[in-house]
């Protein structure tokens, strides 16, 4: 039985918006890091000290198997959070 090819439909990707103090930032959760949503093109890497700072205040978390990044808030129980890919249990970047 010949299977039907899979229609591919591409779309925009769609960023996440987070805040540190007065700045909003788009966090890019492929990248690591976040850029301003106003203003300079910078980017701020989610393992530097501000970074670090943005992703507590927010809370990203990191799973250390396979690099996959979500945005969760702050759950009860951070030790049994597990990979949405791997299954892998996940860690904060706070």
């Amino acid at each position: 039985m010949i299977k039907p090819k899979e229609e591919v439909i591409s779309c925009p990707l769609h960023l996440s918006i987070v805040r540190d103090e007065q700045t909003s930032y788009f966090a890019d959760l492929r990248l690591g890091e976040f850029r301003p949503v106003e203003g300079l093109l910078e980017s701020i890497a989610f393992d530097s000290d501000k970074g670090k700072r943005i992703c507590s205040i927010n809370g990203v978390f990191k799973c250390p198997n396979c690099g996959l990044s979500v945005i969760i808030g702050r759950p009860a129980d951070i030790d049994k959070l597990r990979c949405m890919r791997c299954f892998d249990l996940v860690e904060p970047l706070f």
